[in-house]
């Protein structure tokens, strides 16, 4: 976790909020009270000195956590998932590499309309930020290789532009399936001109 650098000793650590961080996503509960009731518990259970349930501190330390912690964990995750896959797994021996995209909003913060600039269609003020995502994922495992992630208007900031900075992450032999968004022909063209089909 070098991303995360020097911290200060506290309750909800990086790694303590990291681990209630990914049992809050994959756990039937989503809410931040439930997060903080099991850290309490497990603390009471270690015979540490009970945390309290306010909710507050656990947030802010969700949000001091690394987006390039965060960013290199999936990916390393979605490698490493593949790569113990069976061969059998496999269509005829081939990845078969799913590519898909979205659009997600965001909490209206400066610095998320920077980045990611509200809908001309929208008037100003009145609604959120909305970014373009594009991911890679593998058909046989159903892991997420790869993602890029752009503002949803501008120059380069289509699905297309978004899957040639994740190329590198297509390798000759691969399968790749996409929908519509990508039937173009120097997109067709140029996939297989890389070796995929």
């Amino acid at each position: 976790m070098e991303e995360v650098g020097v911290w200060r000793e506290r309750v909800y650590s990086p790694f303590t909020t990291l681990v209630l961080f990914l049992e809050q996503v994959l756990g039937a509960d989503h809410s931040c009270q439930d997060a903080v009731a099991r850290a309490l518990s497990a603390r009471v259970a270690d015979g540490q000195t009970p945390c309290s349930l306010n909710t507050g501190p656990y947030c802010k330390a969700r949000a001091r956590l690394p987006v390039e912690l965060l960013e290199r964990l999936g990916r390393e995750t979605g490698a490493r998932v593949c790569a113990q896959q069976p061969a059998g797994w496999l269509w005829h021996g081939r990845q078969v590499k799913l590519v898909d995209g979205s659009t997600v909003s965001m909490p209206d913060t400066a610095a998320n309309q920077k980045r990611f600039p509200q809908n001309r269609s929208q008037k100003t003020g009145l609604g959120f930020p909305l970014a373009r995502l594009v991911a890679i994922v593998s058909l046989s495992c159903g892991s997420v290789l790869d993602w890029a992630v752009g503002p949803c208007q501008g120059k380069e900031t289509g699905e297309t532009a978004l899957l040639w900075s994740l190329a590198q992450k297509l390798q000759p032999g691969d399968v790749v399936v996409a929908d519509r968004a990508y039937a173009g022909y120097f997109m067709i063209a140029w996939l297989i001109q890389q070796g995929w089909t």
